[in-house]
């Protein structure tokens, strides 16, 4: 059975080969795909290129280590201010179900 290369494989191919991670075999087939397809070789190409412009960010153990307990941070304090929330509207729920209650016997049941 031959299994058709498409573009869509290309494309999932096409980061491994730029980062030199791909297999001979791999490259091979994507080499072979786009000397055939020069429309979308140049469409990767012009998207090498704008990829290029976006710089490159690297940092140190320690900084990724703060920036995610930062994040760990942010998203507890997020889930404190929900639960909260949801605290509090139960308790004004429960207080208007125990105030019309009351009013209900005491008022109006009292007669």
């Amino acid at each position: 059975m031959k299994l058709e290369v498409t573009r869509n494989v290309v494309k999932d191919l096409w980061p491994l080969c730029r980062a030199g991670e791909a297999s001979p075999d791999s490259k091979t087939l994507v080499d072979a795909f786009l000397a055939e397809d020069s429309a979308y070789a140049s469409k990767l190409k012009e998207s090498q290129a704008l990829g290029s412009v976006v710089p490159a960010v690297n940092l140190s153990p320690d900084a990724e280590r703060r920036l995610l307990n930062e994040a760990q941070r942010n998203a507890r304090l997020k889930l404190q201010i929900i639960g909260g929330a949801i605290a509090a509207a139960a308790l004004l729920a429960f207080v208007g179900l125990a105030g019309a209650i009351w009013l209900a016997v005491f008022r109006f049941g009292g007669g």
